[in-house]
């Protein structure tokens, strides 16, 4: 086990509310900031339909797929919303923990 972080990306590439995508090793993931600025990094592709989670949009505390408007939390929660505003967990992605540090992302390797 490592306390060490591996940089992904640099954090110019992600602009306020933004989303990017990265590489973990052979993970594809996406990174992304919250509009109260959380920091989140999750898997890429959307458990729903697969979709890429790059072309999502940040709505407050959550991602939004473009595809069918499933939402993901900042801790990896996979939330269905219908007309009427009710949330329906969908189960989760997988996430990482992430820091900024000297201009770059940072992820916390898997323990």
């Amino acid at each position: 086990m490592t306390d060490a972080w591996t940089d992904i990306a640099a954090n110019t590439d992600l602009a306020a509310t933004g989303v990017t995508d990265a590489m973990i090793g052979d993970d594809e993931v996406v990174v992304w900031r919250s509009t109260r600025g959380a920091l989140c990094v999750h898997q890429r592709r959307c458990p729903h339909l697969d979709h890429d989670l790059v072309e999502a949009t940040v709505h407050g505390e959550e991602l939004v797929c473009p595809a069918h408007g499933w939402s993901i939390t900042t801790t990896g929660e996979v939330l269905k919303r219908n007309e009427a505003g009710r949330a329906d967990p969908k189960g989760r992605v997988r996430t990482w923990q992430a820091q900024e540090h000297d201009g770059m992302i940072a992820v916390k390797p898997d323990e």
